[in-house]
């Protein structure tokens, strides 16, 4: 029975029992032992089916899919670890001598996953912002032509010091350099022939620093992104990223200031 049918008919029960009051105090005629003892077995039965709807919808309600599981987390204590999803877009916004200036900015998704497969299956709710300008190899305007003829399997991109993730009320920005690669020789994520775009798989690692505010303030750890980066022919760019960031209370004399 659903949580709703479960609502439903305890919400008729009462209705019932609420009938069997009023009948009982409006009761004109003689009330013999037998017409008492009647509705005390009514009344009865009726409290004991609501505390058995009410047990019922309490253990549907703490599983997942109205069956039984048991939680594992192998993860220590001290480990946050929070996924989400970015959808960000981003343009060529300058050069320097070795890396393409490529500034982006976007929203942040809280991650919904099938609890059986672990699939990402989308998000319900926003729960911030990101923004950065990344910094891309020269190599990768070779995304333009024919990615097979690309020499490399992998191009290399990180982002500048003004990263920016806020996630819950908690601003995130890069502590260890974040170390990222485009995967070209993997091919197309989707057919360029349906879309009219090239988009690349793309991940990249960075340590993280969180502010002082927010649900997670003063953690530090990992921020690890999955996704993958769409150019079109003026290399303008759409990426979506699942992102996972794993933090912990700073132990003392961490984390340690680069001179």
């Amino acid at each position: 029975m659903s949580v709703c049918h479960q609502q439903f008919a305890l919400h008729k029960l009462y209705k019932y029992l609420i009938s069997i009051l009023i009948g009982h105090n409006n009761f004109n005629v003689k009330k013999t032992k037998e017409v008492y003892t009647s509705m005390n077995k009514k009344i009865l039965c009726g409290l004991a089916s609501i505390a058995m709807l009410v047990s019922s919808a309490a253990t549907y309600a703490g599983n997942a899919n109205g069956h039984d599981k048991v939680l594992i987390n192998p993860n220590p204590p001290s480990l946050t670890v929070v996924n989400s999803i970015s959808d960000v877009h981003g343009y060529v916004g300058g050069f320097t001598s070795d890396a393409i200036l490529y500034p982006i900015e976007g929203k942040v998704y809280a991650t919904v996953t099938d609890d059986d497969t672990g699939v990402t299956l989308g998000a319900y709710v926003e729960e911030g912002s990101v923004s950065a300008t990344v910094l891309l190899s020269m190599d990768f305007f070779q995304l333009m032509g024919d990615w097979t003829l690309i020499p490399t399997s992998t191009l290399p991109w990180t982002m500048d010091d003004d990263f920016a993730m806020t996630i819950n009320g908690t601003t995130f920005t890069v502590e260890e350099e974040l170390t990222g690669r485009a995967f070209p020789h993997l091919g197309p994520v989707e057919d360029p022939m349906v879309t009219g775009t090239m988009a690349v798989r793309m991940s990249g690692c960075a340590g993280v620093r969180a502010d002082d505010a927010g649900d997670y303030a003063g953690k530090v750890g990992t921020l690890c992104l999955n996704g993958t980066f769409t150019f079109d022919e003026s290399f303008n760019g759409h990426g979506v990223s699942n992102c996972s960031i794993a933090i912990h209370d700073p132990q003392p004399g961490f984390p340690v200031i680069a001179e």
